[in-house]
């Protein structure tokens, strides 16, 4: 029997693609991705920062010890001259673009930039940022109590040198910030990517099923992170099980408690009717025959719509159907009924079979001929039909009665819906049975005009032998 609507499967289903689940997952992370790579830019760049004041500070130091220790003052107190240990900086030399500043005990300027001054501090060297001239420099001050050397010896450099370095250190860090964020994010997606392929494969096995296959999954066939899904599965399938079992009991219980009083109380309303001695009540008599008829049908098209219910054939599994039998079997049932209305009964069944249900078929094929019988007037002509056309199974019966209009041929199949004005005692519910059965069956209900323009040909069409389910 081909698939129908399988609530098993449909729990398999996911409200969002794989794709769009790695997509939203992705967007989410992308923030604090964002805000961690943010906070951690900063506190390394404020780090580096650091090392490169550190190594810089280090630098000038060491250059001041340097100029200490070269620095001799000349007999007489002149200056040091400054190009005998090549730490003359005219614009740049030996040490670039530093500015030095050497002076005695008494804060005298021995050599070097009379505007550079001195940075005390408990420290030695001493740091200190100091502006001179309009730009920012970093001073280191070295007191030497060495003999006859200067006390102080200032060195500094330019801010904007320690700026570039930093620049440089920042910018390096964004990159390799952003290319952690972006390999993170990769990295995401691939283990996304495999770890929902064990809930993939759950999900095809789930929805490649018969709805009508409730056996339990395999809980050895799937990772151990997936065993409680499947476990509930089970459970869900057993449950299943048992509800389709209690529904098709029930059915047929309340089969055999309906049919068995209305058939008795039609068989002795009918031998009153024909009893001489109820001639005054012939006409009550009659119509309550009629009410009962009407109850048994009423009776009987609930519970060919109950047993046509998906969830009361779960668990029974597909047969091979003849459909001739099928036909066969209807036309003899309805045969004096046909003879008391007046229609003119006809059967064509060519051999075919069909993946199915065989009491479901005859509960289709059973309200197709019962509207038939009711809603065309005496006299009509009646065919019942099957075979094979385009490759395909189908069952047919068709009428020259009133037939149906096409704008109400959609609405035809909804349970309780007549069409305006119809004959007879129907409770609209013949057409609904027979589309909850076609489709358990896979198959296509058509509605279409009659021979000649007239009536209405209604036809089941059942899926090419390929498309059935096993």
């Amino acid at each position: 029997m081909s698939r129908g609507p399988n609530p098993v499967a449909e729990m398999g289903r996911w409200s969002e693609s794989t794709t769009s689940i790695r997509r939203r997952l992705l967007i989410l992370l992308l923030p604090p991705l964002l805000a961690l790579m943010v906070a951690a830019g900063f506190a390394n760049s404020r780090a580096a920062m650091a090392v490169v004041q550190a190594s810089r500070d280090q630098r000038l130091g060491q250059m001041a010890r340097t100029l200490a220790s070269q620095s001799v003052r000349q007999p007489g107190g002149l200056p040091v001259s400054m190009s005998a240990t090549g730490t003359d900086w005219p614009g740049g030399g030996r040490f670039g673009p530093f500015r030095y500043a050497i002076r005695d005990a008494s804060g005298l300027l021995v050599a070097g930039d009379p505007a550079l001054a001195a940075v005390r501090t408990e420290s030695n060297p001493s740091y200190a940022d100091v502006p001179l001239e309009g730009h920012p420099l970093r001073v280191a001050t070295y007191r030497s109590g060495a003999p006859g050397a200067p006390l102080m010896v200032s060195v500094a450099e330019p801010e904007d040198r320690q700026g570039t370095s930093g620049n440089f250190i920042l910018v390096s860090t964004w990159l390799v910030d952003f290319i952690q964020v972006d390999v993170t994010l990769l990295l995401v997606w691939i283990a996304v990517h495999f770890g929902l392929q064990p809930l993939l494969a759950l999900r095809r096995e789930i929805e490649t099923r018969s709805p009508r296959d409730l056996q339990p999954i395999a809980a050895a066939s799937v990772p151990f992170e997936v065993r409680p899904l499947v476990d509930g599965l089970n459970l869900l399938f057993e449950l299943l099980r048992e509800a389709a079992r209690s529904q098709r009991q029930f059915v047929a219980d309340t089969a055999h408690q309906l049919r068995t009083p209305i058939a008795g109380l039609l068989g002795n309303l009918e031998l009153l009717i024909r009893d001489s001695g109820a001639i005054e009540l012939r006409d009550r008599l009659t119509t309550l025959h009629e009410g009962m008829t009407r109850l048994a049908r009423s009776a009987n098209q609930l519970l060919a719509l109950a047993r046509a219910d998906p969830s009361a054939n779960l668990a029974e599994p597909p047969e091979a159907v003849e459909l001739q039998a099928i036909v066969e079997r209807i036309v003899d049932l309805n045969v004096n009924r046909a003879a008391d209305s007046g229609h003119d009964l006809g059967a064509d069944a060519r051999v075919v079979s069909v993946m199915g249900s065989a009491r479901l078929l005859e509960d289709l094929l059973g309200n197709l001929l019962d509207n038939a019988l009711t809603y065309t007037p005496a006299g009509s002509r009646i065919n019942v039909r099957s075979g094979v056309t385009g490759g395909r199974a189908f069952l047919e019966v068709e009428d020259d009665g009133p037939g149906i209009p096409e704008p109400e041929r959609a609405r035809v199949v909804q349970r309780f819906y007549r069409l305006p004005g119809s004959v007879g005692y129907g409770s609209g519910l013949g057409l609904a049975i027979v589309e909850e059965i076609a489709d358990l069956h896979g198959a296509k209900l058509l509605i279409d005009t009659g021979p000649g323009g007239r009536g209405v040909r209604i036809s089941v069409l059942f899926p090419p032998p390929a498309a059935r389910q096993p």
